[in-house]
């Protein structure tokens, strides 16, 4: 009974372990605007084989915290995000949505199909500082 209770007791901890190792997707940061009082991050998959294709936007609001240099997000350079939508849940007229308020800021969907009609929010992310 005691080897079962054992087999058992490793088998959870060793799937809570593989749990923890997926943290995010690889995103490359293309431009960095701004609106008032938030950063608008525009950035696209990684490993996308045709650039320019699926792009996506994440807003962050501005702080006065100071980031260390290491830290700042850079253009061209990748990061990894864990990412949540600010598009309404049960939403049915997708194509009536122009955009999305964050932050007190109406963020307007872009023109461009090669963007996708969202705005994200990530924790990994405060200001323009990549939080690892």
């Amino acid at each position: 009974m005691k080897k079962y209770l054992i087999i058992l007791l490793l088998s959870i901890i060793s799937c809570n372990t593989k749990s923890k190792l997926v943290t995010g997707i690889e995103y490359r940061i293309i431009k960095i605007d701004t609106i008032e009082n938030i950063y608008l991050i525009n950035a696209e998959k990684a490993d996308i084989s045709i650039k320019n294709t699926s792009i996506i936007k994440i807003a962050s609001a501005k702080t006065s915290d100071k980031c260390k240099k290491s830290n700042l997000l850079k253009v061209n350079q990748i990061y990894k995000f864990n990412l949540e939508s600010l598009y309404p849940k049960n939403f049915v007229s997708h194509n009536y949505l122009r955009g999305i308020t964050y932050n007190g800021v109406f963020v307007p969907f872009e023109k461009n199909i090669n963007f996708k009609r969202d705005l994200f929010i990530t924790n990994d992310v405060e200001g323009l500082c990549f939080k690892n």
